[in-house]
């Protein structure tokens, strides 16, 4: 703890105090980073960037981890190589899934497949330039994402699934109760600790793990710059790493907000519950 975790980041935070190119530590700069960061306005256009890539991961990697995980809960010959091939993407080389998604959601000229498909089903209307239009590039990054993670918040439901009393669905099916009130009124409340968990992973995927998704499909280019791909050609194309350490300690504080407002929330429910 004290090796990989405690030291490097006091160390990280007593950089973001001075001017530090990489390699020579400057002069004392104080809070100026700061101010640097929060006045910067490509700062301020990234984190906008990296809610709006959060909001549609953690939503989508919770509802289709969700109904992945009821699909995958039915007694189906075939189930478990079913869960396999859905859990697979987790598993996959992130320079695999960029040169597939890049050439899937690439322009038709390109060779792109999503386009051709659409063209081939008669919504060429709907065709675009997935990942190189300001319109589109960030959603589209966002589904790559919710379809990478998506087995293994499947798993977690599954898991919590499989954790049921068998008795409390009997009582449901006694009450008249059909598949949906079943679902809505017993699998959800019960599923309660684990949805938690589940979105505090894809709040921390979000903010902190998109670099590699990002990096492999856009380079942070057409709207997609995130806060943590700002910080990287802050240090490694214009050498202000100590700016860049002042970003993600800004992060930092904004992260531990949300994950401590939502653990908050979560147990006050849960206590009124």
């Amino acid at each position: 703890m004290s090796v990989f975790l405690i030291v490097p980041s006091l160390y990280g935070f007593w950089l973001s105090l001075h001017e530090f190119d990489g390699l020579n530590v400057g002069e004392w700069s104080g809070l100026s980073q700061y101010l640097a960061v929060l006045r910067d306005p490509e700062f301020r256009s990234s984190l906008w960037h990296t809610v709006v890539f959060a909001i549609i991961v953690v939503i989508g990697k919770n509802v289709v981890g969700l109904a992945l995980a009821v699909l995958m809960n039915a007694p189906l010959r075939g189930i478990r190589i079913a869960r396999t091939l859905v859990f697979l993407p987790v598993t996959m080389n992130i320079i695999v899934i960029g040169a597939f998604w890049t050439f899937f959601l690439s322009a038709s000229r390109f060779g792109g497949l999503f386009n051709e498909m659409l063209n081939a089903a008669g919504l060429g209307v709907l065709q675009a330039s997935w990942l190189s239009s300001e319109a589109t590039a960030l959603a589209s990054v966002a589904a790559v994402e919710i379809w990478r993670w998506a087995g293994l918040h499947m798993l977690l439901f599954l898991a919590g699934m499989q954790a049921i009393e068998p008795q409390l669905y009997d009582a449901g099916r006694m009450d008249g109760a059909n598949s949906w009130q079943r679902f809505w009124n017993i699998t959800l409340p019960q599923l309660g600790p684990v949805l938690s968990v589940s979105i505090l992973l894809a709040l921390m995927g979000a903010f902190v793990r998109s670099f590699d998704v990002v990096w492999v499909l856009t380079r942070g280019g057409f709207g997609t710059d995130v806060v943590v791909t700002h910080m990287y050609y802050e240090a490694f194309q214009f050498s202000r790493f100590g700016r860049a350490a002042a970003m993600g300690y800004v992060l930092f504080a904004i992260i531990a907000v949300i994950t401590f407002t939502f653990l908050l929330i979560t147990k006050r429910s849960g206590r009124d519950d």
